[in-house]
């Protein structure tokens, strides 16, 4: 009984309790719910700037911690209630609810109390106080950003909520789509998802694959979509909610920087509050974090070098480097300027490493030579004057110079007067380099050499060696005391360059020199685009310009255009202050773009970038090239490996450049050997090319003889080599295309201009969020496969060949072709582009929705082709399959009776068996006259296109009827057991 007693005394104690403690809850919750009432209304009779929102929150939460009274813990709410007095003489007695104790602890540790000076300045307490007579500063702040307590128990229970459903379940759509649909209740999204990333588990793992960075990826995309409901955005984006954002976004890691920094819109004018967040990273020395918010955020020039830029510079941080310098000319101006008193001679890094205190300094990378690479390419990336990095650019100079001596002593492929042109303007005016050129030719053994040049640049004795010293008195009673390059006639490397047997060793040129013509004037210059622009003309397309050793902006000096009996050398130098842009647009669309000849050219992709960048106006025009060969290209193809054309002469060199070891410029000294051009005609002819004169002053006048012979040579041997590889290639029976279609990648931006556009512009991040492609469907009626044109991106080539089997016009992207040619392609010829993945959103973007169509890569292209078909609404017959080129995609196909192609066959034989043509009969003027067929060569008259006659098997001739031949690409078709096993192979699409 005793025990009975006890027992039912405590039970019903805990029971009184209970109910108390309900009692007062709610009894609080009643008296809170007055309270907020009374805040809500004070708020809206407070007077405040808005530019003076984030420094109010600001002086706010210095203040939280003096306020903290008791707190009290309601387990039905699930997170912790404080209760907030600001009580001041004169102030009214207000209450406000604060955040859970997750928050507040957040609040206390981000430290928003140490503003700058400039914030507390802008920030007139008085000013407030005046217009608010009643109202406490702090308890204003902490009002406004508390909200209503509602509101936060909302909040919480939808987290919970979520990260509930993210841990339970392994499939994540749900997850997501119910987060959308929070989205769409919130008043404010944007606050809202703040809240669910300090609220996450998972906010401190350094990962993609969190429920925090999930959430925020979402939210991006749900911006950017057409569910997105938020109308107000300036409203609701506040200052502080960016400050929040960014807060949680740098809290343990970056790896959700980028996409608060696109959503949030972080980067704005007048976004300076951010700073204490910079400079909270930088008290402790993280400077990763400081170049990243800083150099996104555009907050560059409220630091100075040695707070950022230099600590990255010792820690070998050079991607943070140049992030943090991107869209700052000043800051770059001042880092690279800092890296030319580096290299300076003598400057003592220790000294600048002790007095900068910055942690994990990598000395390794502090060495002279790797600060001056690093100074030559920031000068070269952020386009720095010369006349203000004078240490950058003797560095620069002296790995030019030595990369000249190499070419001269070591390889000595350079001639004589083009060796000392490219001399003088790397040495130019200044005097360390002249004195460097002097001591480096004694080092080579040339004092010779080294007088002259000592007596050219006027250098005193006392700077000069005693050999030096000793060769220049005795050139002094010689007749002369300066190189031939720069005045007299006299070379010291005449000898050399003009031994006998030298040309025997090199190509030559196999025209006169007289028909050589130098084009100097603009009716010289109309009366050469009138000549050459002539149907039916093979021209020789080549040109040079200056080398450039990074201290002049390269333009094209000369171009050349050679025919079978013509040479023209076009003086770019002289036209250019002659001629006008019509003019240049005459050479555009006469030569380049007209498709009635052929132009060829080496490397063809460097001098059209030449000519775009001197001229850019021509860009467009030039992006519409016609018949234009690039006998590089095309003798990959010809010239396999197992064909050598002069077996004599084997042994290709396999040596690698040499690095110049101490200038601090990263030069790469070539191999004798060149694979290039003159490698090429050394495989053709058994001798290669001269190169002596490929790296001369192109922009110095007059040329040189021996420059206009390289010149013309160079343009002329190309309609020889374009004559031997179609032979070779015709003898070696090569299904090739002679006439390979160019492409336009010279049109795209080098990797060193994409670099130069991007350190000069900030632009945003790109969102990480993939939107579902959309596709416009087709909208008219049910079409057939022949009008139905495609062109296939070259990661789809299996469905491109399915769908040309089809009886599809379709055009299939080599993989060397860009996706620049599938936008051209539907933009010119009015074709439907088939892509996937990344490059059907960069086609997309570009020509619309309704003008692409994605493809489910993952899939077979059996499975792709029905998906095209039936989107596009076409229907494929048995007639349509086979019904077009394999090789061509031509549809035109000229039928002609066994008996005829069995004669055509018989006489291509004959007449390889016999070597010689046999006269014209009466069964060759009707292959003349019906097929258009030159029976003699087996060949179509109009075009010129080769029958593959010597495909066809010679049992084949007595089982078909008919023979059908492609009349583009001359390949022949014949019907037989396969037209049954297509037709059966792609039963399911005659199926739909």
């Amino acid at each position: 009984m005793i025990v009975l007693f006890i027992l039912m005394s405590t039970l019903m104690r805990k029971y009184i309790s209970g109910v108390c403690r309900i009692k007062t809850s709610n009894k609080a919750v009643q008296v809170c719910e007055a309270q907020l009432n009374a805040v809500n209304s004070a708020l809206k009779e407070i007077t405040c700037e808005d530019d003076q929102r984030a420094l109010l929150i600001l002086e706010a939460r210095n203040r939280e911690n003096h306020n903290l009274l008791d707190s009290q813990c309601d387990p039905r709410l699930g997170f912790q209630r404080s209760y907030t007095s600001n009580r001041r003489p004169g102030d009214n007695e207000w209450s406000s609810l604060q955040f859970n104790n997750k928050l507040k602890s957040h609040h206390k540790a981000k430290k928003f109390g140490a503003m700058s000076g400039e914030d507390k300045s802008n920030f007139d307490a008085e000013a407030f106080k005046e217009a608010n007579p009643k109202v406490s500063v702090g308890w204003a702040a902490s009002a406004m950003r508390s909200g209503d307590e509602k509101k936060i128990q909302l909040m919480k229970a939808k987290s919970d909520h979520l990260q509930e459903m993210w841990q339970e379940r392994k499939d994540k759509v749900p997850v997501m789509n119910q987060f959308r649909d929070y989205l769409k209740e919130s008043d404010n999204p944007y606050s809202f998802v703040v809240f669910l990333l300090n609220d996450s588990h998972d906010l401190h793992v350094h990962k993609t694959t969190t429920y925090s960075y999930a959430v925020c990826k979402e939210f991006c995309g749900w911006l950017f979509s057409s569910q997105c409901n938020v109308k107000n955005k300036n409203q609701v984006l506040t200052p502080e909610i960016k400050l929040d954002a960014l807060s949680v976004a740098m809290r343990y890691h970056t790896v959700m920087f980028q996409l608060v920094l696109k959503i949030y819109e972080l980067r704005h004018q007048g976004n300076g509050y951010m700073l204490p967040e910079i400079k909270r990273f930088l008290e402790k020395k993280k400077y990763n974090e400081c170049a990243l918010l800083a150099g996104h955020l555009g907050l560059q020039d409220h630091f100075t070098i040695d707070e950022i830029a230099v600590p990255l510079i010792l820690q070998n941080k050079l991607n943070l480097l140049e992030t943090y310098l991107r869209g700052n000319s000043g800051q770059q101006m001042l880092v690279v300027q800092f890296l030319d008193r580096m290299c300076e001679k003598g400057y003592n890094i220790n000294n600048l490493v002790s007095s900068m205190s910055v942690p994990d300094v990598k000395m390794s990378h502090l060495q002279k030579k790797s600060i001056s690479k690093l100074a030559t390419r920031l000068a070269k990336l952020y386009e720095i004057p010369n006349d203000l990095i004078p240490n950058i650019v003797t560095a620069r100079g002296l790995g030019a110079l030595r990369f000249l001596l190499y070419k001269r002593y070591i390889e000595n492929s350079m001639a004589a007067g083009s060796w000392e042109d490219m001399v003088e303007n790397a040495v130019g005016d200044n005097e360390t380099l002249q004195l460097e050129l002097v001591e480096q030719l004694q080092c080579y053994n040339d004092a010779k050499s080294a007088a002259k040049w000592a007596n050219f640049y006027k250098i005193p004795d006392e700077k000069l060696s005693h050999p030096v010293i000793e060769e220049r008195k005795r050139l002094a009673e010689g007749p002369t005391s300066a190189p031939a390059a720069v005045g007299g006639e006299e070379s010291w490397e005449d000898e050399l360059m003009s031994v006998d047997g030298m040309d025997a060793y090199y190509y030559k040129l196999n025209l006169d020199p007289s028909s050589i013509q130098l084009v100097d004037t603009k009716e010289k210059y109309h009366e050469c685009i009138s000549r050459l622009s002539r149907p039916g003309l093979t021209i020789g397309v080549d040109s040079e310009w200056k080398p450039s050793f990074g201290n002049t902006t390269q333009r094209i000096a000369l171009m050349q255009f050679a025919t079978s009996d013509q040479i023209f050398l076009l003086d770019m130098i002289t036209l250019h202050s002659l001629l006008h842009k019509s003019d240049w647009f005459l050479l555009a669309n006469a030569l380049f773009c007209n498709e009635e000849m052929i132009k060829l050219g080496y490397g063809f992709d460097s001098d059209l970038k030449m000519v775009v960048k001197t001229y850019p106006f021509l860009k467009e025009p030039l992006t519409h090239l016609k018949r234009t060969v690039d006998l590089e290209k095309l003798a990959a193809k010809v010239i396999d490996k197992a064909i050598n054309l002069m077996p004599d002469t084997v042994g290709d060199s396999d040596d690698e450049g040499l690095e110049d070891k101490d200038s601090g410029v990263n030069v790469k000294f070539q191999a004798v050997e060149q694979r290039g051009l003159s490698e090429l005609v050394r495989q053709c002819f058994g001798k290669p090319l001269n190169k002596g004169e490929q790296m001369s002053d192109w922009e110095r006048r007059p040329l040189r003889n021996t420059q206009i012979q390289y010149a013309a040579l160079d343009a002329f041997v190309l309609l020889e080599v374009y004559e031997r590889l179609k032979e070779t290639a015709k003898r070696e029976k090569m299904e090739i295309d002679v006439e390979p279609p160019v492409t336009v990648k010279w049109s795209k931006d080098s990797k060193l201009d994409r670099m130069k556009a991007k350190a000069k512009n900030y632009r945003p991040p790109k969102s990480t969020f993939t939107p579902k492609p959309e596709t416009t469907a087709y909208l008219g009626s049910e079409m057939e496969p022949g009008q139905f044109r495609v062109v296939v991106d070259s990661m789809l080539q299996g469905l491109g060949r399915q769908l040309r089997n089809c009886g599809v016009d379709v055009q299939i992207l080599n993989y060397d072709e860009d996706h620049q040619k599938a936008v051209q392609a539907a933009m010119q010829e009015n074709r439907i582009v088939l892509s996937s993945g990344t490059p059907y959103q960069t086609i997309c973007s570009k020509i619309g929705a309704e003008r692409c169509y994605n493809v489910d890569n993952t899939l077979p292209a059996k499975e792709q082709i029905v998906g095209v078909l039936q989107h596009f609404k076409v229907k494929v017959k048995k007639e349509d399959i086979l019904s077009r080129c394999q090789v061509c995609n031509s549809d035109n196909f000229l039928q002609i009776p066994s008996k005829d192609v069995l004669r055509m066959s018989e006489k291509a034989e004959n007449m390889k068996r016999l070597h010689g043509a046999p006269p014209r009969d009466s069964w060759d003027e009707h292959m003349l006259t019906t097929y258009q067929i030159n029976s003699r060569n087996t060949s179509f008259v109009k075009t010129g296109v080769d029958i593959r006659i010597d495909t066809i098997p010679q049992k084949i001739f007595s089982i078909v009827d008919s023979f059908y031949i492609c009349v583009k690409c001359g390949k022949i078709f014949w019907e037989g057991p396969h037209m049954a096993s297509a037709c059966e192979q792609f039963a399911h699409v005659l199926n739909l």
